[in-house]
């Protein structure tokens, strides 16, 4: 009569792919790291970030200027009819 061992031995680890197809540890993070799906996405938020801030610096600075231009052109047109 055989017994079973009361410690089963572990399996043997390897960075190889299992016969299921299955990717280990090491490329999956290769993939993440070489990913430049999320790159193009992340150009737009800077560059929408940009143009946000060039409007808002130009209507600090230019605000003023174009609010009396149009206070002037309504007050003439008003007043020459």
């Amino acid at each position: 009569m055989a017994t079973e061992p009361k410690v089963k031995p572990k399996p043997q680890k390897s960075s190889r792919p299992t016969p299921c197809g299955q990717e280990t540890i090491m490329d999956l993070i290769m993939k993440f790291i070489f990913d430049e799906a999320g790159a193009s996405a992340v150009e737009y938020a800077f560059l929408l970030a940009f143009i946000a801030v060039a409007i808002a610096a130009s209507v600090t600075t230019f605000g003023a200027a174009v609010r009396d231009s149009f206070v002037d052109s309504t007050s003439k047109m008003f007043s020459s009819g």
